[in-house]
């Protein structure tokens, strides 16, 4: 067991619990209904498939560096393919209790995952990985969770051969775009951070992310504003009245994200800096999340 999920890397896996908790405390402030049935499926299949994305990107890597992976090379794919399965079957079942808008978004998922780190392009070597990333875990994951539990919310799907037609909630699409941007850019934020340390290492083995192409020096100016953008949709959503009031105290939590801030961008080596980053992330969405439960019970 503790083979495996360091070959997952478990520790990583806080950006889509966040999200996910997030999610569950919005729906309960906005009188959503919560089909747990559903919610469940989707948790397990979402789970899976996030321990399963960072495993293929540890086996692909270890190609490369050389790197112990804790296993043979037939037993990590094994352990791949496992997952795989679990999560794949999560996802149909998921599909066959909601609708066909699901099964579009998990395929859309597991393309993503599985070509982040695999394929003739992978993602991770491009200039738009922190954005993909970031919309991902951010938005996509509570999208499904929503319209998973609460179909035609956010859009209606309906099929009557041989037509289909989808219809949008766009103003519960904006107030959702608002909601869950902190989580967004936040995620964002930690790709940025690991690429911004990682640059002169990616560039020796034909990686260009978007620092490669920006600078570093404009890359730790894009952090900070991606911070602000994170309290300021905090402040967007508080003020329209979709999650409580309580979220602002979110705001609190500025002058340590400051200071962490500074600390990263004093050395940019990322044993010294990117744990700052990290727990910038911890900070944050721990406390966004728990003000917006809380703020059900007031």
């Amino acid at each position: 067991m503790k083979k495996i999920l360091e070959y997952t890397e478990i520790q990583t896996k806080i950006t889509s619990l966040f999200p996910f908790a997030l999610t569950l405390g919005v729906m309960v402030f906005n009188g959503s209904q919560i089909r747990w049935d559903a919610t469940l499926v989707f948790f397990v299949g979402m789970f899976v498939f996030d321990l399963t994305t960072t495993a293929i990107n540890n086996y692909i890597d270890s190609k490369e560096n050389g790197q112990d992976i804790g296993y043979t090379r037939n037993q990590g794919r094994a352990i791949i393919y496992a997952m795989l399965t679990i999560a794949t079957l999560s996802g149909l079942y998921l599909v066959y209790l909601t609708d066909f808008v699901i099964l579009i978004l998990g395929m859309l998922c597991f393309g993503i995952g599985i070509l982040y780190t695999w394929g003739p392009v992978p993602i991770s070597r491009q200039p738009y990985g922190e954005i993909i990333s970031g919309v991902l875990y951010g938005y996509v994951i509570p999208f499904i969770l929503i319209h998973a539990n609460n179909p035609g919310l956010l859009v209606d799907f309906n099929f009557v051969a041989p037509n289909v037609t989808m219809h949008f909630n766009l103003v519960n699409i904006i107030y959702f775009l608002i909601i869950f941007l902190p989580p967004t850019l936040l995620t964002s934020s930690i790709m940025l951070a690991n690429n911004t340390c990682d640059i002169d290492a990616d560039v020796l083995v034909r990686r260009y992310t978007l620092p490669y192409y920006i600078g570093k020096e404009n890359a730790v100016v894009l952090m900070k504003i991606l911070y602000i953008g994170v309290y300021v949709a905090i402040v967007a959503a508080v003020v329209l009245g979709v999650i409580p009031w309580l979220a602002l105290l979110t705001l609190v939590t500025a002058p340590r994200v400051l200071k962490n801030y500074n600390a990263y961008t004093k050395d940019l080596v990322k044993r010294l800096s990117f744990k700052y980053i990290i727990k910038n992330f911890i900070t944050i969405m721990f406390v966004y999340d728990l003000m917006v439960i809380i703020g059900n019970f007031l």
